[in-house]
């Protein structure tokens, strides 16, 4: 907890938000939105908001949780700090953080294309605020949920398919009932 809590935490909270802001810019015309994180919270400002206006918020900790079920994960499994099985978590954990920070993005459109009344529906087709909304409901209920597990799964299919598939008996235990005998 301590790790997550003094290092991973503070780390993702600014690379995620730098990295949904970096896609946010790419695409938008004139590039206004920005990203500031403080106190574990995105805050979206856009330079054409006015200063009066309320500064939304979107907590970063409900984005990027789920790195802490990816890494439970990854350390049940036997040998979890070998090379490889590092590189595995890390190939995962990096799709997950791509996942993580496309929410985020998903929350600051829907936002743009929801949440600011007239604004919004001048600026924003009924298509699209359509299809923003669902982005961000599915990478927020389906999405955030499940990605840990199936990162894990496409990342080491190997050595999760072999705990979940019954493994033989020992030899012991494989003869018939019948022919066992008790000993006294």
């Amino acid at each position: 907890m301590l790790l997550w809590l003094v290092l991973l935490r503070p780390v993702l909270d600014v690379a995620t938000a730098k990295l949904a802001e970096t896609l946010i810019r790419a695409f938008e015309y004139p590039r206004v939105t920005r990203l500031v994180v403080k106190d574990h919270t995105a805050e979206i400002r856009r330079a054409d908001f006015r200063s009066t206006s309320r500064i939304p918020t979107v907590p970063l900790t409900e984005i990027h949780f789920n790195t802490i079920v990816l890494l439970a994960l990854y350390l049940a499994l036997p040998h979890p700090f070998r090379r490889r099985n590092l590189e595995r978590l890390f190939m995962a954990w990096l799709t997950l953080f791509i996942f993580q920070s496309l929410n985020l993005l998903f929350h600051v459109k829907t936002l743009y294309a929801l949440g600011l009344g007239e604004w919004s529906r001048v600026h924003y087709s009924d298509f699209s605020r359509n299809l923003w909304g669902f982005l961000q409901y599915f990478s927020d209920l389906p999405g955030r949920f499940s990605f840990p597990f199936l990162f894990w799964l496409a990342s080491d299919w190997e050595r999760v398919s072999a705990l979940l598939i019954h493994r033989e008996l020992p030899e012991a235990s494989r003869e018939p009932r019948k022919t066992r005998r008790k000993k006294r």
